[in-house]
């Protein structure tokens, strides 16, 4: 556990389930909403959606590997250990991560928190701190190359969406989103919203969730 670990709220722990290669969060017995990721996937034209996706991908396990890696480097008191070879390549993009930005935060305030956003949707943060005075909801992400524009707009409307949750459910006010992506060769890229960009990746976001009712109101009519 980092020195700077200090979680600021007791997040909650929803369970997630699969229908249909889409996943649901079970905010309480009488409340399922579908995640972030789902909604982006179903409303982004210019991918296709596999409904019968059912195996891991070795890319898929290795960003996996990693999440787990730096949860317990932040927030537990053991370290997170496999002996696959693709956790050898996990740790070592973790690394990248620790050593070019976690270590740099000034405060934690939690890493996989699950938030929700009304009855409508949940998601799960990869970590929540604050840099430079800024609360902001952090993102990672693995590759084996660099992301094109798509593929970072997509990541960002995704951290979008947990901070309006984030600050729905807890009152805070997030002042940047940060996506941080470690790639194989050891390069690094941090990408960093804030201010009215930040407000545009808001409004984005909600329309692409007005989008997901629309579908979704199609599909059940």
């Amino acid at each position: 556990m980092i020195s700077s670990f200090r979680e600021k709220y007791s997040y909650p722990v929803y369970s997630v389930n699969k229908v249909d290669n889409i996943r649901f969060y079970s905010v309480s017995e009488n409340l399922i909403v579908p995640s972030v990721t789902s909604i982006l996937r179903l409303t982004n034209p210019t991918q296709t959606v596999d409904f019968n996706i059912s195996h891991k991908t070795d890319s898929m396990e290795i960003g996996n590997y990693m999440h787990k890696y730096l949860e317990h480097y932040v927030s537990k008191d053991n370290a997170f250990h496999d002996d696959s070879k693709n956790f050898i390549i996990a740790k070592k993009l973790a690394q990248t991560v620790i050593d070019n930005f976690i270590n740099h935060l000034d405060e934690v305030w939690g890493t996989e928190v699950s938030v929700v956003y009304k009855n409508l949707y949940a998601g799960t943060i990869d970590l929540i701190g604050v840099q430079d005075k800024q609360l902001s909801v952090i993102d990672y992400k693995s590759s084996y190359r660099k992301k094109t524009e798509e593929e970072m707009r997509e990541h960002i409307l995704q951290l979008a969406a947990y901070a309006v949750a984030h600050d729905w459910q807890y009152k805070t006010n997030i002042n940047s989103l940060i996506v941080f992506l470690a790639i194989r060769n050891g390069e690094f890229k941090k990408t960093v919203i804030s201010d009215q960009e930040l407000d545009s990746y808001k409004q984005m976001w909600f329309k692409r969730l007005g989008m997901y009712t629309k579908l979704t109101e199609k599909i059940n009519a």
